[in-house]
């Protein structure tokens, strides 16, 4: 795909708010354990920074090269989902990383990922539009292609630019105005 050009899915091929919400808890009580084990096994063994640095290295382990892999995550397998990048291709390393980084601004960033996706025509996160991802069913087919053009949000007095897919029943209305669009790439 060129890179003024990006894919889209149909909305009832994009995970929903519930679904989201169910791989959100497997993954991480999945992880809880992981580094509850490692904490209580390494304690004895290591520094309590050492122990802290193998905890991150599961949460890179498994938020961001499982999650890439064929396999995917536990909640992931579970819903059936995957996750891809506007090009319709598995989701690269560093916008994985990217959204691992959301868990880092904690609880409140949570809940205000979760009320965007609610509201979003692609059901994407906050996270999702900052790594430019989409998290899919398993089986999904793109329902069409469309320009890649940046648009503007104002989220809790902050602007951000986020780059998005331009779709074909946009443009046949994007005449009349009801599209926020600045620009292209």
């Amino acid at each position: 795909m060129d890179p003024v050009s990006g894919i889209y899915f149909r909305r009832e091929d994009y995970a929903s708010f519930w679904l989201r919400l169910l791989i959100d808890l497997i993954d991480g009580v999945t992880v809880l354990v992981f580094c509850g084990a490692a904490f209580l096994v390494l304690c004895l063994f290591l520094p309590g920074k050492l122990v802290l640095l193998v905890c991150a290295g599961i949460l890179f382990c498994y938020f961001v090269l499982l999650k890439r892999s064929s396999g995917g995550t536990l909640g992931y397998r579970v819903a059936g989902v995957r996750i891809v990048g506007l090009d319709g291709r598995s989701a690269g390393l560093f916008p994985l990383t990217l959204r691992l980084m959301f868990m880092v601004l904690g609880p409140v960033n949570y809940l205000l990922d979760l009320a965007w996706l609610a509201s979003d025509a692609r059901r994407q996160t906050l996270r999702d539009k900052f790594a430019r991802t989409y998290v899919v069913k398993k089986r999904a087919e793109p329902a069409g292609s469309g320009r890649l053009i940046y648009r503007y949000y104002l989220i809790l007095g902050y602007n951000f630019l986020f780059r998005e897919i331009e779709e074909a029943d946009t443009l046949a209305t994007a005449g009349a105005g009801t599209t926020r669009t600045s620009g292209r790439s």
